[in-house]
């Protein structure tokens, strides 16, 4: 089972942000996909619930340093 969770991510300024965010959110496990957009500040990820929450995906966002939150 998937679910798409969809984050705005305001503080990301530059490429290097939306890869950095990127980059650790597909290593993580329970993530299937992610895609940051540094267009939109937006990030979509889709993730296994029964392996992460949604609210861990954001807090790991703030631990890299960026504000995020679901829409």
């Amino acid at each position: 089972m998937k679910l798409t969770v969809e984050y705005n991510i305001p503080d990301m300024h530059c490429k290097k942000c939306a890869d950095k965010i990127s980059l650790a959110l597909q290593f993580t496990a329970g993530v299937s996909s992610a895609d940051v957009s540094l267009d939109t500040l937006h990030a979509t990820v889709q993730i296994d619930p029964l392996m992460i929450t949604g609210k861990r995906i954001k807090a790991m966002i703030i631990a890299l340093g960026y504000n995020a939150m679901i829409i």
